[in-house]
C-alpha cells in the first residue's frame, strides 16, 4: 500500500470544497484532523492520493453518497442533555412565555421550534421535556413543533431513536430521568414515547439555500456551538438566512462562546441573567 499523505496544497482544496459545501472551515491546526478522518475512506476506496478522492468527491456517479460519508467524517458531535443549563432556564422562565403570550388566543397556539446543527438529539429533546414539564402545564391549549436538523445523516438516526448512554445524561435533573426514560441494564437511557413525539428530525445543510428556504416560521431557534465551526463569511451567510427563517418577536439562542458581534444587525440584543439572545422584531 502506499504511503497516503496530505500534502499543503491537498489540504487547502480539500478544505475549500469542504468551506463552500458546508460552511465547515479548517484552520491549519485542524490538518492532522483532517488527514485521520479522511485517509482510512480513500484506502477503503482503493484511491492513491487525496487528489484522487477529491476528484472522487466532484466527478464520481457515487458523488452524492460520498458527500454523505465526507460529512460524516469531518463532523464534530459534542452533545448532552441540558447543555449550558443556564440558557435552558432563560429559554424556558423568560422567552417562552413571552413568544406565547404573544400570539393571538383564537384557539389552538403552535409554538414552532429548531434545533439547528442538533447532532444526536439531546438539545431537541432537552426543550421537548421542558415543554411538558414545564411550558404545557402553564399554557394548556399551546401545541409545538420542534425539528432537529444536522448535516450528519449519521447522528440523525442515533437521535430517531432515543437510546442514550450516562455520558449524555450527566446533568439530567433525577425527576426527568424518572420521568421521561426508561433504564435497560442500568446504563441505555430510552426516551419514552411522549418525548420523541414532539421532535421531527431532518437533515438540513445550512450553506443549502433551497434547503433554508424550506426552514420558516419558527419562534425560536437554537443554533448553539454550530458557528464556532465556520468562517465569517459563512457565519455572516447563516446567520441571514435563519433571520429569515423566523417570526418576528422570534429569539436566536446561539453557545456561550459565540456572539453574532460584526456578523448582523438585523437583531435586537436581549440581555438576560447571564445570558444574551438576539430577537427578530
Amino acid at each position: 500500500m502506499w504511503n497516503l499523505t496530505l500534502s499543503d496544497e491537498e489540504f487547502f482544496e480539500l478544505r475549500n470544497f469542504i468551506s463552500q459545501l458546508t460552511g465547515i472551515f479548517f484552520p491549519d491546526s485542524k490538518r492532522y484532523f483532517v488527514e485521520s478522518r479522511v485517509r482510512p475512506r480513500i484506502e477503503f476506496l482503493g484511491l492513491k492520493s487525496f487528489t484522487d478522492y477529491l476528484m472522487y468527491l466532484k466527478f464520481s456517479p457515487l458523488r452524492k453518497e460520498e458527500l454523505e460519508i465526507l460529512f460524516r467524517l469531518i463532523t464534530i458531535n459534542e452533545t448532552y442533555f441540558f447543555r449550558d443549563e443556564l440558557q435552558f432556564k432563560v429559554i424556558e422562565e423568560a422567552i417562552l412565555p413571552e413568544i406565547i403570550e404573544s400570539k393571538p388566543r383564537n384557539g389552538f397556539r403552535t409554538l414552532r421550534i429548531w434545533s439547528a446543527g442538533c447532532s444526536t438529539g439531546e438539545e431537541a429533546y432537552t426543550i421537548a421535556m421542558i415543554f411538558l414539564e414545564k411550558i404545557k402545564p402553564r399554557f394548556p391549549d399551546l401545541k409545538v413543533e420542534i425539528i432537529g436538523t444536522d448535516i450528519n445523516t449519521a447522528v440523525l438516526e442515533i437521535a430517531k431513536r432515543g437510546i442514550y448512554k450516562q455520558y449524555s445524561m450527566r446533568y439530567v435533573p433525577e425527576d426527568y430521568i424518572r420521568k421521561y426514560f426508561k433504564i435497560l441494564n442500568g446504563e441505555e437511557f430510552h426516551l419514552v414515547e411522549e418525548v420523541k413525539k414532539l421532535v421531527r428530525f431532518t437533515q438540513v445543510n445550512l450553506m443549502d439555500k433551497f434547503q433554508m428556504v424550506m426552514m420558516r416560521n419558527f419562534d425560536l431557534v437554537l443554533l448553539r456551538n454550530v458557528l464556532i465551526y465556520f468562517d465569517e463569511n459563512a457565519r455572516r451567510e447563516v446567520v441571514s438566512m435563519v433571520y429569515d427563517s423566523m417570526n418576528r418577536g422570534g429569539y436566536l439562542v446561539v453557545g456561550y462562546s459565540e456572539t453574532l458581534r460584526n456578523l448582523t444587525k438585523a437583531f435586537k440584543v436581549v440581555y438576560f441573567d447571564k445570558t444574551v439572545a438576539y430577537k427578530k422584531e
